[in-house]
Formats: structure tokens, C-alpha cells, sequence
């Protein structure tokens, strides 16, 4: 980073420099003139050093920048976060004639994060010119950035057979970092301040940012992946629900606009701390409902809370039964009467952190159901340094924690 070579050649500057200036104020006002030649000397020096720190500035490229960015917003060096990786600015490809300015399509790969089942992959696109990624990302966008992800390589040649078959391929929609719904929802004058943060127009380039879930099985993560993002036309993509998703299928070709190729992605292991309440869990009432949740397990990430659940109508809500109507639509009813609750449980539930400073969970963004258990995921924007939390609340009822990093510093 820029800032931390500035506070390095500050910090290395010899304290007999320092103590010297200091004399040179220091002295009668007598004397001072026949110092005045070595003080313009100085300042001189001075001038020197401030126009090789500009020229470092310069030097410091926007893949960088953004690489700084990130670690600042997302707290990584502060918090001590595992998990995170950055990946060193690929070389410029070679200009060849294409629909935007003679720049080749290019994908660059700034960072990516894992939280637990997890990964958010951040990523640069270029060239895309203003107008292109505002129409990309808007609400009524006609166009759509678009990413896949493989463990074949060969994904241009295999891009809608394996569409086809569901099988090896993971998709997704990218959003510029780090917006959640909330944010992609709001008006123009919100998208155009993000374009401006995310948007370099000297570049072309848009940055992004996508989320994989590691367990999906179509990926094996502990082989190569490889991810392609395409810009394609929303309408080759229109379906109705009335449409059999087989006709979707035997139709399904999109149409792409460019392509900016394919390019490995690779995630590391990150921390966590575990805490197992046992097979019987800990008991929460909802006031609201009079409703009983278990809470099995507890998973705290640096950037999110896993929370392992169970009652007495999982497996109803996550097994709704397709021949019967009637059994269907109550099923249905009662798993929106169970999301509510989650939410409500998640929203009065907090990270108790050894300094008393509370850290409040979000509402679950997905709730998997496995064997009788529902995973609920409360992530947060920026991390906490895992070795200060102590204890977790939910509706009032304090937990500790046991902490693996706290006491093995102890």
C-alpha cells in the first residue's frame, strides 16, 4: 500500500536529522541567518522526496487500489481475518480489434474471501464503458453481466450443453461490492454513486463481486475451478412460469455480447470458532409465537454467524408434499410463519465481543436444510477479530463462548 511506504520512509528517518531541525528553530534569532542556506538545502530535500512519493502514487495501479479498498473496508490486517486472498494484476493483453475501442476483453481477479460455505470472489471487467455497466447492473437492464463457474476449463465450448444439463456449472449474477439487496433496490441517483466508487473510466473497468456456496454440488472446490463472465441479452434468457422448464431448456440459448473470457479462481481456508450446544440444544422461545427453536451449533466467522437449528416442523416446511394441494399450501404457510421467525430470532441475537461492544446479526440471506437441520446465515458487511468475542445473545438469553484463540493466548 502507498500509505504503509510513506509511514515506513517516515519511520526510518535517522533521529539525528530530526534532533539537527529541531536546533536549527531552536537557535537565537542572531544566529538563525547563517543557517538560513542549509534550511532551503532541507526543504529542497524536502521537495524532492514529496515529488517521489507522487511519482509512487502514480505508479499505484486501480487493481491495486481496489485491493487496498477492500482490505480497509472489510478490516483484514485490524481483525486479523484468515480467508482472504489477492491476486497480482495479470498482464495487459495484447490489443486487437474488438466492439469497444480496440481493447481486448479481459477479466481481472482483486481478491476472494471465504466464510465458512462461503466465497465471495471480487473481480474487475474490461473494457466496459459507462453506459454498458449502468444498463448491466439497473433494475430494467436489458443486458446482464453474467458469470459461470466450472471445473472444466473448456467452458466456451461446453457454456450450454452443461447449462442444459444442470450438471458442473454454477451461475450467477454478479452486484457491485459491497451492496446487498436493500441497496440494489434504491433509485438511480444510489446506482450512480456506486458506478462512481466501482466505475474507473481511464481503465474501462467495472468492478464486481460474486458469491459462491462452496457445498453446491456441481463444483468440487477442492479441484481447479474456472469462471467465465460473459455480458448476454437478458431477452434470450426470458421465460414465463407457465413455460415447461424443458421447452426452456430445448430453447436455451443466450445470446452474448462479449465475452471477456475464463480465468482460474482459487479460495483459502479460514477461522472460525465452533460452539456445540449438544444434541438437545439450547431451547429458544419466541415470545411472538410461542414457538420453540433449538439451536444446535453456533459457527462465528470473521463476517458471519453460521447457526445450526431444528423444531418440530423442519421437516414439514422443507419437504412440502407436491400431490396434495391442500397439505402444499399449509406446508407453505407454516415455512413463511418459520422464515419470520428466524429473522425475528436472528434480529434479537448478538455477538457480545470482551470489550462489552455488541456486534447485531442480520436476517438469514439462505437457509439450507439438511437431516433435520436448518442453517441460517447472518453476514455482516466489514469482519471482527474473532479473538474478542466472548459470548453470544440470543433474545436476552447471554451464552458464552468457549474462544480457542482468546485462551491460547492466556
Amino acid at each position: 500500500m502507498l500509505s504503509e511506504k510513506i509511514i515506513f520512509a517516515l519511520n526510518n528517518v535517522d533521529d539525528s536529522f530530526l534532533e539537527e531541525a529541531n536546533e536549527l528553530f531552536d537557535r537565537p534569532a542572531a544566529t538563525q541567518h547563517a543557517v538560513n542556506k542549509r534550511t532551503i538545502h532541507i526543504f529542497l530535500i524536502a521537495a524532492v522526496i514529496a515529488l517521489l512519493l507522487a511519482a509512487c502514487a502514480i505508479g499505484y495501479s486501480i487493481h491495486q487500489r481496489r485491493q487496498q479498498e477492500l482490505r480497509e473496508n472489510l478490516k483484514i490486517e485490524e481483525n486479523h481475518v484468515a480467508g482472504y486472498k489477492e491476486f497480482e494484476e495479470a498482464p495487459t493483453p495484447d490489443k486487437t480489434a474488438t466492439e469497444s475501442e480496440g481493447k481486448t476483453p479481459s477479466i481481472q481477479l482483486i481478491s476472494t474471501f471465504r466464510e465458512g460455505e462461503f466465497a465471495d470472489v471480487y473481480f474487475s471487467i474490461s473494457p466496459i464503458t459507462r453506459e454498458e455497466a449502468w444498463d448491466a447492473i439497473g433494475l430494467e437492464h436489458k443486458n446482464a453481466i453474467y458469470v459461470i463457474a466450472s471445473n472444466s476449463s473448456k467452458l466456451d465450448d461446453a457454456y450450454r450443453e452443461i447449462e442444459k444439463d444442470k450438471k458442473g456449472l454454477y451461475a450467477r449474477y454478479p452486484v457491485l461490492p459491497p451492496i446487498h439487496v436493500d441497496e440494489y433496490l434504491r433509485p438511480q441517483e444510489t446506482r450512480e454513486e456506486l458506478l462512481a466508487k466501482y466505475y474507473d473510466a481511464d481503465t474501462q473497468s467495472l468492478m464486481l463481486k460474486t458469491e459462491f456456496l462452496l457445498n453446491y454440488e456441481a463444483i468440487d472446490w477442492s479441484k481447479p475451478v474456472y469462471m467465465n463472465v460473459k455480458i448476454i441479452e437478458m431477452a434470450s434468457l426470458a421465460t414465463s412460469f407457465d413455460e415447461p422448464i424443458e421447452e426452456f431448456w430445448a430453447r436455451y440459448d443466450p445470446v452474448c455480447i462479449r465475452d471477456y473470457g475464463t480465468i482460474p479462481v482459487s479460495i483459502t481456508d479460514t477461522e472460525y470458532i465452533s460452539a456445540d450446544f449438544g444434541e438437545d440444544g439450547i431451547l429458544v422461545t419466541v415470545p411472538s409465537d410461542n414457538k420453540v427453536l433449538r439451536v444446535l451449533r453456533v459457527n462465528i466467522y470473521p463476517a458471519q454467524v453460521e447457526w445450526q437449528v431444528t423444531h418440530e416442523d423442519a421437516d414439514l416446511i422443507f419437504n412440502l408434499p407436491r400431490d396434495d394441494d391442500e397439505a402444499f399450501h399449509r406446508g407453505y404457510d407454516q415455512l413463511l410463519e418459520w422464515l419470520a421467525i428466524y429473522d425475528q430470532v436472528l434480529d434479537g441475537s448478538a455477538l457480545i465481543l470482551e470489550d462489552g461492544t455488541r456486534v447485531k446479526l442480520n436476517p438469514s440471506e439462505s437457509t439450507p436444510y439438511e437431516d433435520g437441520v436448518v442453517s441460517l446465515y447472518s453476514r455482516w458487511q466489514s469482519t471482527i477479530d474473532l479473538r474478542a468475542v466472548r459470548a453470544i445473545d440470543i433474545l436476552g438469553q447471554t451464552i458464552p463462548i468457549y474462544n480457542p484463540f482468546r485462551d491460547s493466548k492466556e
